[in-house]
């Protein structure tokens, strides 16, 4: 029986996540904002800063990491705490299974009880596949600049007018268990199953 589950991720994960990301960062891939991976120390360093301000996630199968995505500040409005960028990566095995779906819907629906406002998600245009994604996650593409398409999707925050959106943390765990058991129930474990070895 497999046992999916999305949760947050905290600094253990890193060696695990790491695995997930490197085939991202290869040189002259389109597929990762930098083109080594980093050191795990640094690694480790993103995830204590960012995992409790803004948000990491991990989706797993039998407690073996499959995925996982984060937020980052929006880089252009870096000091709006309600408008934030999204990245997402899935172990290539298991791409098409609903893992990114999953880690997404929990990720939206802890921004949207936090109060954030709006999210993006910054895609290379070589990465149609990433692109048709977002699109179909309900992003709508803004504009394109220096090979990226920009892509936009509009929260529907829990108070819209907070004066400042929830740390992920702090979400209280009647809204978090909820949102997980929905999340997890998105990844299609009939088309998983026949990957399970790989882990």
């Amino acid at each position: 029986m497999i046992r999916p589950a999305v949760r947050r991720v905290n600094e253990w994960d890193g060696p695990s996540m790491l695995k997930i990301y490197a085939p991202y960062t290869f040189p002259g891939t389109p597929f990762a904002p930098e083109d080594s991976l980093p050191e795990l120390q640094d690694y480790v360093q993103r995830i204590d800063t960012y995992t409790y301000g803004l948000g990491w996630l991990l989706a797993e199968l039998n407690s073996h990491p499959v995925g996982f995505c984060h937020l980052t500040e929006n880089r252009r409005e870096p000091k709006n705490l309600f408008s934030v960028e999204f990245q997402l990566y899935v172990r290539q095995d298991f791409r098409r299974m609903g893992v990114g779906l999953a880690l997404w819907s929990l990720m939206r629906d802890m921004m949207e009880v936090g109060s954030r406002r709006e999210v993006f998600a910054r895609v290379d245009i070589r990465n149609p596949d990433a692109i048709a994604f977002f699109q179909a996650m309900g992003f709508q593409e803004q504009e394109r600049e220096e090979g990226l398409a920009l892509l936009r999707y509009a929260l529907n925050p829990a108070d819209p007018q907070a004066e400042r959106p929830v740390k992920p943390y702090l979400i209280d765990k009647f809204d978090y268990e909820p949102a997980r058991e929905r999340a997890a129930a998105l990844i299609h474990l009939e088309r998983a199953a026949p990957f399970m070895d790989c882990l």
